[in-house]
């Protein structure tokens, strides 16, 4: 199974870089596969509304950063989405990075994204859930659209300092606990394969 997350903070090392590195150092202590992208160090153009994904067999017409992220998309099994509420929703970075999923909403597109597991991760500065309320459904709504499953969240509340997860220690060991029950899942569903491998051979045609 590999773990991809995308971090959505133009602040490196800030909370929901913390929080997501976090997971992915857990899920790989039990041998998932992971993999981190900084948004922040990437160029990704906005998507224009053109509606020509797939032209020329390629799933956007731009030529920039994104067409590296369509293949790790497509290849990992889940995705882990890193950002921090503003103005109660993702930031820019996130957002741009989230438009540019109109071409999985292509059938030549949707294979491969449909079931994939999503895990969202979130910090902010204002005290309780309700700031993070819209940007939990809009991820909600997106995964069911795309035909995800939203297997997961980790959302901390009052964490304005860039120093304020690292000394959250119920907030890391949550973290933690997330990249293991990936790692259970992981395990799970290669049991679940091994399972099916004698149902096929005993059908495949001699």
């Amino acid at each position: 199974m590999k773990l991809a997350a995308f971090l959505g903070s133009p602040r490196s090392g800030g909370n929901t870089d913390t929080l997501a590195v976090r997971v992915l150092e857990s899920a790989k202590a039990s041998s998932v596969e992971t993999e981190i992208v900084a948004l922040r160090s990437l160029t990704i153009k906005p998507c224009n509304g053109c509606e020509r994904c797939w032209g020329n067999d390629r799933p956007c017409i731009f030529t920039d950063d994104m067409t590296v992220l369509y293949e790790l998309i497509a290849r990992a099994d889940v995705l882990l989405f890193a950002t921090p509420v503003w103005w109660y929703g993702p930031s820019t970075l996130m957002k741009a990075f989230l438009d540019r999923f109109v071409p999985f909403n292509m059938p030549q597109g949707r294979p491969l994204i449909k079931g994939k597991d999503a895990v969202l991760v979130t910090a902010y500065e204002e005290e309780g859930p309700e700031a993070a309320e819209p940007l939990i459904r809009m991820f909600e709504l997106s995964f069911r659209y795309l035909g995800m499953r939203f297997i997961d969240r980790l959302v901390v509340d009052g964490t304005g300092p860039k120093g304020a997860v690292p000394a959250n220690s119920r907030a890391l060991e949550r973290a933690a606990e997330i990249g293991r029950a990936i790692a259970r899942r992981s395990g799970a569903v290669h049991a679940q394969a091994e399972a099916r491998e004698p149902e096929r051979a005993a059908e495949d045609p001699q």
